[in-house]
């Protein structure tokens, strides 16, 4: 297979399907890894700390900017990431997750343009990343490109099945084609089904649980859309009271 020459500098990639080459995520260096551990231990504020002692004035570190933005995205601070996604994109070394985030904090800053350009980039670096065909598929379901829509999330569907790490987001995934089906199609019992199939992958996607109750009751079953509605309330309830 040809290789179309992915340069991970371009900011506008061409579509992920073209690209062959790739580059493998390097894993963090070792001054860096605890600071990853505090974010995933939902303490950003002190991976923040232990970041900034790790950086140098010497060059940009591609992944201690990528671990500051990270630190801001997990609190939704996506105008506080984005600075640093963008350093992290733009330092000599390359780390293709950097794109990822600056996708995601430029879709949460309602520019979606731009994030569809970087997500589009992720998948030249990375391209069996199914949350990045997922972003785009929001984004063309926002635009209601139906049809790009459906081929983005089928596409993260099919990279993510099996993946016990990727239960999540295989569902969110099916959550969203059953939108697709409902306003292009106007197929409510595939559209229904495609929501029971995600609920049965993550049970805690509430608001696929209420949307596959609407749909139920407009399909005329009122007592099992009821079932439905209420097991989407309790986890709905229990997230909210999540710590």
């Amino acid at each position: 297979m040809a290789t179309l020459g992915c340069d991970p500098k371009t900011p506008t990639a061409p579509p992920a399907a073209a690209v062959t080459q790739a580059i493998p995520t390097p894993p963090l260096e070792p001054s860096l890894r605890e600071a990853f551990v505090f974010i995933e231990q939902g303490r950003p504020d002190v991976a923040r700390v232990r970041v900034r002692r790790a950086m140098t004035d010497d060059a940009p570190n591609a992944q201690a900017a990528f671990l500051m933005g990270l630190a801001h995205h997990v609190e939704r601070r996506h105008a506080k990431a984005l600075p640093w996604f963008e350093q992290s994109c733009a330092a000599p070394d390359v780390y293709p997750p950097a794109w990822h985030f600056k996708g995601w904090a430029l879709f949460w800053l309602g520019r979606p343009d731009e994030a569809q350009s970087a997500f589009e980039h992720h998948l030249c670096l990375t391209p069996d990343e199914g949350d990045s065909h997922f972003a785009i598929g929001l984004i063309e379901l926002e635009r209601a490109n139906w049809d790009e829509a459906e081929a983005r999330f089928n596409r993260a569907i099919q990279l993510q099945e099996g993946r016990d790490d990727r239960v999540d987001g295989q569902a969110k995934a099916m959550a969203r084609l059953a939108e697709v089906i409902e306003q292009r199609d106007g197929d409510l019992e595939r559209a229904q089904q495609l929501l029971a199939e995600a609920l049965d992958l993550q049970g805690d996607l509430h608001e696929a649980g209420f949307r596959r109750a609407r749909l139920l009751r407009r399909l005329g079953r009122v007592e099992e859309a009821q079932v439905v509605e209420q097991s989407a309330r309790s986890a709905r309830d229990a997230q909210a009271h999540s710590p």
